[in-house]
């Protein structure tokens, strides 16, 4: 028989246009569905947004006043008296403080300082360097990053500006003793000498947490307090008690501490990071809410609305290419806000029947989280698997107490255990801290197989220190 190339014809079910954009929508977080939901807003002429009042901080729409995003809300607007009513604002209603007042008035006391701390030490240092130095100077500040520290070599720098690297030392050492101390250092441990040379040296800690800097950085820094204790001939308790006057008295971040003075009464810009899900204590007790101010003001536009309409009854007065353009805006439009519904409702399931699940865990913390895959959720609510993947990937949801967590650790069996750990290596026996070894033998006893690597792995997720670094 001839070996040779046939065509068969066969069905295959290939997956519509709106089962993608449903699939799409649905896996999208708070802020990727408010910009694609603005892209096809620009697209598509079918589309509407009802307008409602908007967040003047993030700009995200306002629910009930509050924004959902950052946490503003809006007040009620100052009530001011009729302008024909002038009794109030005359000139005899207005008195002087009297002699021995407490209110002094200081007209620079609202002056606005610089706005950066680039501009900060520039102000310093053309009142204190000589003229030849301030353009190194303020070369130098230009290299600082955000927290204070010079990270650029000195070779390159005193290249750029053809001098030896001693004379830029000499111009560093000047810049180094501006406020905010500490700033322009090269390292952590030049950054917290630096400081500490402004403090009081009378203080009982001063002279021994400068031998510690001094001497003993490595060890300090790996908290190896024995080992600084034999090198500086004093008892671990003047170690410790040293390292908490570090710790308290320095700032290894300098740049963090300056902050303009006029900055505290103005409003923060940044916007938190919205939850997907908010869980709320109601009247009848508490309740997951979807946090969606987009899907209930999409519409389909009234004009295209009436004009697809208008075309599905009459056959002639529109040419094909007019049908089709309106036809297919109006269809988009449709899909889109079916999706939207869609995704509300799936997270709503979903938040749902988790808070009825987890709600020991919701309530009273990690610690009563109940074992529960996603395969068991989608059976519960009747959802395919990869619909509660889609649903829960990426997303958060901020529990009662304002703390917002991803929806995967709902499903995390090991976050007991994690806490278990966690509050296993607060403890301490005979003052100090408990090894990897020894938590591992703890929960053992608690009926917890668990080996010492794998609390060695939670602890590294949990972000605890090793015993070792762990201040005692």
């Amino acid at each position: 028989m001839p070996i040779g190339f046939g065509v068969s014809q066969k069905q295959t079910t290939g997956m519509v246009p709106e089962h993608i954009l449903g699939k799409s929508v649905l896996k999208m977080g708070l802020q990727e569905l408010q910009e694609f939901v603005q892209t096809e807003l620009n697209d598509n002429p079918a589309l509407s947004l009802q307008e409602e009042l908007s967040c003047p901080v993030c700009g995200t729409m306002l629910i009930d006043g509050q924004c959902s995003t950052c946490g503003s809300r809006l007040v009620d607007e100052i009530e001011y008296p009729d302008e024909s009513d002038t009794d109030d604002w005359t000139e005899d209603n207005w008195t002087e403080p009297e002699p021995n007042d407490d209110f002094v008035y200081e007209p620079f006391a609202h002056v606005a300082a610089p706005s950066s701390l680039e501009a900060h030490l520039k102000e310093q240092i053309h009142a204190q360097f000589r003229e030849d130095d301030i353009p190194v100077a303020e070369f130098i500040v230009e290299c600082l990053d955000e927290d204070g520290y010079l990270r650029e070599p000195l070779f390159d720098i005193a290249s750029r500006f053809e001098m030896s690297v001693p004379q830029l030392e000499a111009v560093l050492e000047q810049l180094q003793m501006l406020d905010p101390p500490g700033v322009a250092a090269r390292s952590l441990q030049e950054c917290l000498l630096i400081q500490i040379r402004y403090l009081p040296a009378d203080d009982e800690h001063h002279e021994i947490a400068c031998r510690i800097i001094t001497d003993c950085w490595e060890s300090m820094s790996k908290m190896k307090l024995d080992e600084i204790s034999r090198s500086l001939e004093i008892s671990r308790d003047s170690v410790v008690a040293a390292l908490h006057y570090i710790r308290k008295k320095l700032n290894p971040y300098p740049a963090s501490m300056f902050r303009d003075p006029w900055q505290t009464m103005a409003p923060r810009r940044e916007a938190k990071l919205a939850p997907d899900v908010i869980i709320r204590d109601s009247e009848a007790g508490l309740v997951a809410e979807v946090v969606d101010p987009i899907s209930s003001r999409i519409t389909v536009d009234e004009i295209y609305a009436s004009l697809h309409a208008e075309m599905s009854r009459k056959k002639n007065g529109f040419s094909d290419k007019d049908r089709e353009r309106v036809r297919e805006s109006v269809q988009n439009a449709k899909s889109l806000i079916d999706a939207l519904e869609f995704r509300k409702t799936a997270l709503r399931t979903i938040a749902s029947e988790l808070l009825k699940c987890q709600l020991e865990f919701i309530i009273k913390g990690p610690a009563y989280l109940k074992p529960m895959t996603r395969k068991q959720l989608a059976q519960q609510v009747g959802l395919h698997e990869s619909t509660i993947c889609r649903a829960t990937d990426n997303k958060t949801i901020q529990l009662p107490s304002g703390e917002v967590i991803p929806f995967d650790m709902l499903f995390d069996a090991a976050l007991p255990i994690k806490e278990l750990v966690r509050k296993l290596a607060q403890e301490r026996i005979n003052g100090r801290p408990l090894s990897d070894g020894q938590i591992a033998e703890r929960l053992q006893a608690q009926g917890v197989q668990i080996a010492r690597r794998t609390v060695a792995k939670y602890r590294d997720e949990l972000r605890v220190l090793p015993a070792e670094y762990r201040l005692a």
